[in-house]
């Protein structure tokens, strides 16, 4: 070891050290004001989830959540930080969930009761041997999702006059064609088998079998995560839940005979009930009593794990949103130019040993799937890649998953739709209806094949045909890398169809079935950390300068890029320019269709 390296390592240590020594005068002085403030303490803190909940907080500065009257972002993130805060306070009985119309998807719903579980255990990790924690869920609206959360905790409330509405779920897709076709307009679309449905709503009338098929493969994997969430949290047998699910909506009172609820109260009358005869318990939101919870010092690891969050549709350029959702894309984008610039400046962060990437996107542009793809895979080369899969990383967000040493999701992500789909409008009909007459000029017999003047004819057809095998057999060959799967045997579990996370395990797509937390600790023993908690998570932000690409280090990394499969074939193409003409048309697209919804 070189005087350098034992140097840099002594500084490091002691400024681990000198960190720590001043956590232990913080967090004694903060214990020492909690101790002269004793009657502000709480039994209960309450926490109201009654917006939409996202993965990740939004990037906001910390000094944020003490300006008077600036809500806290609801995030599993921001819950988790709470929780486990408050399962280190050992005059803390519980928490108070107050679920008002919370807005989550059914594996959001199993992240948020996974932290429930944990804090209830009264959180080992914290505090060994620490007492068990309560939590207690007062629903107004009971539905799916907001019940399979309350079928963690300790105690479920309802009002009088609310009604238990775990209803099943259901997929409902409109067909356009033959609206389009009174205007006018008709989609021409090519794709990789009958289940990659993405385009099916605007080219067909009715749905297809195959999509009917798979539509009832997930309902039947969703349906069943429901009924298992309410038989661990409620005790009951799966027939007898799966009966009350049908025999749905039930009143408070039905839901309380049948024990799917502990109590009926309004919530006003919480405390009473938390509380001994004449005695209420003390219930106070959780911003109130954040800064008196009994503080104790944590040592850091010396080195941290980045957190990547790529959300929404992608396309080629910078992120970006609109205010009203597009086609196929929705509402946020994710844009390749934007993410590349974030994984190269994570690549040079020193302070990062791993990093974590939140992936929640249906897919999106081909090309820009790819060039996501090439970054996240030279970021891995130099530090352990962990993929989280949130609500759904399907078609390109799946993609773009591949590179992941490991691959997390939830039983109720929604993946896989391993598939490609070119479509285009044709306005032929349209401009005749309202007299518009478009004049063409034209070099090149392939000069509008992806505009909207007319159908394709037999040659162009054939010719995109070709386009969309190659990119599904590219498609595969990143699978097939990324997974460690036989190229040859991917078929059955590709051609578009999309699975739960509970199916895609089975098929060899994920790893492990969890939640973030689970990622984050097997980034943290991939990179050599330890995964109790001590390792800090870092935002992975842009650089605030552009960063250009760096070359690959060492060889070795580039023989792992060219030497399985079709990749060979791959690299030639685009040395021929042929790929990334293939891959430069936005209507070559990489997207999961329409997806189950709670109801």
């Amino acid at each position: 070891m070189s005087w350098r390296t034992r140097g840099k390592q002594a500084t490091q240590q002691a400024g681990a050290a000198l960190a720590h020594a001043w956590q232990q005068l913080l967090c004694g002085l903060l214990n020492a004001r909690r101790r002269l403030l004793r009657r502000r303490w709480a039994d209960y803190a309450v926490i109201v989830l009654d917006h939409a909940v996202a993965e990740r907080a939004p990037d906001s500065p910390w000094w944020y959540a003490y300006l008077p009257g600036v809500k806290q972002p609801l995030s599993l993130e921001f819950l988790h930080d709470a929780l486990r805060r408050m399962a280190g306070d050992p005059d803390l009985k519980g928490v108070v969930l107050l679920l008002k119309g919370v807005e989550l998807s059914l594996a959001q719903a199993q992240s948020l009761a996974g932290l429930l579980r944990r804090f209830r255990a009264g959180n080992g990790a914290v505090r060994p041997g620490a007492a068990a924690k309560q939590v207690v869920v007062y629903l107004e609206q009971a539905n799916a999702a907001a019940y399979v959360v309350a079928c963690a905790a300790d105690r479920i409330t309802l009002p009088p006059l609310a009604t238990w509405d775990v209803l099943g779920l259901r997929v409902a897709p409109t067909y356009w064609k033959e609206t389009l076709a009174r205007a006018g307009i008709a989609f021409e679309a090519i794709q990789i088998a009958p289940w990659k449905t993405a385009a099916d709503t605007l080219t067909r009338r009715a749905m297809s079998a195959a999509e009917r098929e798979q539509y009832g493969w997930l309902l039947d994997s969703l349906a069943e995560d429901i009924v298992a969430a309410v038989v661990q949290g409620r005790g009951l047998a799966a027939a007898q839940v799966t009966a009350l699910i049908d025999q749905a909506p039930l009143s408070a009172d039905a839901a309380l005979a049948a024990g799917l609820v502990d109590a009926i109260a309004y919530e006003d009358q919480l405390a009473a009930l938390l509380g001994a005869a004449g005695s209420p318990a003390k219930l106070k939101p959780y911003a109130q009593i954040r800064g008196l919870l009994l503080r104790r010092p944590r040592r850091r690891a010396g080195r941290s794990v980045g957190v990547l969050s790529l959300q929404g549709s992608i396309v080629v350029g910078d992120s970006r949103s609109f205010p009203v959702p597009l086609p196929l894309l929705g509402e946020r984008m994710m844009g390749s130019h934007t993410v590349a610039q974030a994984i190269r400046a994570a690549r040079r962060r020193a302070d990062l040993a791993a990093v974590v990437v939140h992936v929640d996107s249906g897919g999106g542009s081909a090309l820009a799937s790819d060039l996501i793809w090439r970054e996240l895979h030279l970021l891995d080369q130099e530090k352990p890649v962990v993929v989280y899969m949130g609500n759904v990383a399907a078609s390109g967000g799946y993609y773009i998953a591949t590179p992941g040493r490991k691959i997390v999701a939830q039983p109720a992500t929604l993946t896989g739709s391993i598939g490609v789909v070119i479509t285009k409008p044709v306005t032929e009909a349209l401009r005749a209806k309202i007299g518009a007459n478009r004049e063409v000029l034209r070099r090149g017999e392939h000069a509008d094949i992806l505009t909207d003047d007319r159908p394709w004819t037999a040659e162009q057809r054939a010719t995109l045909e070709q386009s969309v095998a190659h990119i599904y057999a590219r498609f595969k060959t990143v699978v097939a890398q990324g997974r460690n799967l036989p190229l040859a045997e991917l078929e059955p579990i590709c051609q578009g169809r999309v699975w739960t996370g509970k199916q895609a395990l089975r098929h060899g797509l994920v790893d492990e079935l969890g939640d973030f937390q689970l990622a984050l600790a097997l980034a943290c023993r991939a990179a050599g950390l330890p995964d109790d908690g001590t390792v800090a998570t870092r935002r992975i932000t842009l650089p605030p300068t552009r960063l250009l690409a760096e070359a690959v280090q060492g060889a070795q990394a580039l023989a792992r890029y060219r030497g399985r499969g079709t990749a060979n074939a791959w690299i030639t193409a685009l040395a021929q320019g042929d790929g990334s003409r293939l891959l430069g048309r936005e209507r070559t697209w990489l997207v999961a269709p329409d997806l189950p919804q709670i109801e």
